[in-house]
């Protein structure tokens, strides 16, 4: 694992949210449950929260800033996978891969870092444990 993720336009930890507040990463990343990408929440969950949370700590200044503004907040991609491959992570959820098998302990995380660099052999080495299709077409299409 690499020792600190990129700079984000709001600093933002994951273990304050999911150690202190008890949030499991499903909670924020309602989407991978049922599409392709786990995605960064939407803003409304943020300011679900954050509109009565915290609302003196800096970083959530900044938030608010951008919700006043309906700006995005252009974070920093740090899990990536190429282009060419199609990953889903409904179907990982499904498969009841822990999400710190693919990311690693985020939750203990106060800047995100990539785990792992998430190469065709990393993948099918899981895969294989798991006994898990292997076939190019699984994630090739």
């Amino acid at each position: 694992m690499r020792a600190e993720g990129p700079q984000q336009p709001i600093d933002f930890s994951h273990r304050a949210h999911y150690v202190a507040d008890n949030l499991d990463c499903e909670y924020c990343h309602s989407t991978a449950r049922r599409a392709a990408l786990a995605g960064v929440p939407a803003l409304e969950r943020c300011m679900g929260c954050h509109r009565f949370v915290a609302t003196a700590h800096p970083d959530v200044g900044k938030l608010t800033r951008y919700w006043d503004r309906r700006a995005p907040i252009p974070w920093v991609q740090v899990s990536v996978v190429p282009r060419f491959v199609h990953f889903t992570h409904e179907a990982h959820v499904r498969a009841k891969v822990a999400c710190a098998e693919c990311h690693g302990p985020v939750e203990q995380m106060d800047r995100v870092a990539a785990a792992h660099d998430l190469t065709m052999g990393w993948c099918l080495q899981c895969h294989r444990q798991r006994r898990a299709p292997v076939d190019c077409l699984t994630c090739h299409y």
